[in-house]
């Protein structure tokens, strides 16, 4: 470090930048409900930010050179392979012997988070990789109460249907293990049902309360639900028509004779797609991805015309996004979607070009506890709900210190299964000359656009230099995570 730098004085002065940058920060966290922040109004940026964990130099220029509708295109129609070939840099977590994984559920549990942080930080399906996140947080488990079952349901209900259809995924989600014991379907049967995966399938998973379902509507979901377990020897889904109640079943407007138990399966799987294809989940479905693509207040008449897209293509996904993605309603929505804490860091690794070290392969728990301290680890979310997708949830004290503290870490190093900042690879040639030219310099690589007067003021304060200083290229080196721990806590970093 240059003679002119003390630790202390950098210490000093970072800390003073991100409570500055900070105050700011916390000033427009409400954006989505006030007014965007003003950030620039570059399309193909603007794409980057709201459709991939990170918009990255390279990511940006391939999306101007194609255009968004090209691009996005080529993104959704990449079908991964989720049922051999990884889907990202981690190694693909096995689940051959459900039963057999469940002896290790822990260790698995952290190899499918680390391997979740992993494709979305580093993967090129980002499109794919953000469907899936949303899909899992709206099908939300805990994997803390299933273990090892959530492997099972990550890769054949999430994955496997995250640019198919509604419907496929929902039918895959009351078979899936995990979804069953989460929510305690695979101890209902007889007279007696559990209600709580049926009521969670209508409130959350499908026609929501606007749909008015009653608490006999409920009840008879249930019961069209039992005998859907999990095989205590296999750890696998099974039907046991024993266990199924028949009867006459109603919810809302789809009825059934349910007179046969050994056909209580078809009587599950008739009333889910009744469910997927109903208005209301359309509506449900439609204001979910508008508020993820585009931000709070969710635009009616585009959750109207998403609804409308949705039901007319048979509940497909693809159709869905595209019409919300081309939408007038989203290239207006620069600057209205907050960072939720994953899609922060996952930006803040991507934008400064961190790369993963070969300790994520063996150790993944230090990468795991720093996104457990910022408050949104891959599955962890304990309430069926999912993570909250509105800035409110993640404005506070805590979580704005959570992410000075993670930003220090980034790019000093301090996270075990992930590198240092490569000032040089930042900074790029020629190295800026003046402190001036430093900040603009950084602020361009991590967030793609010129620098806001009052950001540049910020990072000039925190180094104590004016604009023209002169700096040498050993001084613009030493400062380079010290400024880019601030611009990655500034408010135009909090913003999709």
């Amino acid at each position: 470090m240059p003679a002119q730098l003390s630790r202390r004085a950098v210490v000093t002065s970072t800390v003073a930048g991100a409570a500055l940058l900070g105050t700011a920060a916390s000033k427009t966290a409400s954006a989505e409900t006030r007014r965007p922040l003003a950030v620039s109004g570059d399309q193909a940026l603007h794409a980057a930010r709201r459709l991939t964990f990170g918009a990255t130099p390279a990511l940006v220029a391939d999306l101007r050179a194609k255009g968004l509708t090209a691009w996005l295109d080529e993104q959704l129609g990449r079908l991964p392979e989720v049922h051999g070939a990884a889907t990202g840099p981690m190694p693909d977590v096995p689940v051959p012997n459900l039963a057999a994984q469940m002896m290790d559920a822990q260790g698995r549990g952290i190899d499918l988070k680390a391997a979740t942080f992993a494709r979305a930080a580093w993967g090129d399906r980002q499109v794919y990789e953000l469907l899936v996140e949303f899909w899992s947080n709206h099908l939300s488990i805990h994997a803390g109460t299933v273990g090892a079952l959530k492997l099972a349901d990550d890769r054949a209900v999430v994955r496997a249907h995250a640019l198919g259809t509604f419907t496929d995924m929902l039918l895959a989600s009351c078979q899936s293990p995990a979804m069953l014991r989460y929510l305690n379907n695979d101890v209902s049967r007889g007279h007696w049902p559990n209600e709580n995966y049926a009521r969670e399938l209508l409130e959350l998973h499908t026609v929501g309360v606007r749909a008015r379902y009653t608490p006999a509507h409920v009840r008879d979901a249930a019961r069209a639900l039992t005998g859907l377990t999990i095989d205590p020897n296999t750890q696998e889904f099974r039907y046991r028509p024993e266990w199924h109640d028949v009867g006459r079943l109603r919810v809302l407007g789809w009825t059934h004779a349910n007179t046969d138990p050994a056909k209580g399966l078809e009587v599950a799987t008739s009333l889910v797609r009744y469910l997927a294809s109903h208005p209301s989940t359309a509506h449900s479905i439609a204001t979910k991805l508008v508020r993820r693509l585009v931000g709070d207040p969710v635009p009616s008449a585009l959750v109207a015309s998403a609804a409308k897209t949705y039901l007319a293509n048979r509940t497909a996904i693809v159709p869905t996004v595209r019409h919300i993605v081309l939408s007038r309603d989203f290239a207006r929505s620069a600057g209205r979607k907050s960072q939720r804490p994953f899609d922060w860091v996952t930006a803040a690794v991507r934008s400064l070009g961190l790369q993963q070290d070969p300790k994520m392969l063996t150790n993944a728990t230090p990468l795991l506890q720093m996104l457990q301290r910022l408050g949104q680890a891959p599955f962890e979310w304990v309430q069926p709900d999912g993570y909250p997708d509105r800035t409110g949830a993640w404005t506070s004290t805590s979580s704005m210190l959570a992410r000075w503290n993670t930003a220090q870490q980034l790019v000093n190093g301090g996270i075990a299964g992930l590198r240092p900042l490569d000032s040089a690879a930042v900074l790029g040639t020629p190295v800026p000359t003046t402190a001036g030219a430093l900040a603009d310099r950084i602020v361009q690589r991590v967030l793609g656009a010129p620098t806001r007067p009052a950001l540049k003021t910020a990072l000039l304060l925190s180094v104590a230099m004016a604009s023209s200083k002169a700096i040498s290229e050993a001084t613009a080196k030493a400062l380079t995570p010290q400024l880019a721990a601030l611009v990655i806590s500034s408010p135009e970093a909090m913003v999709r």
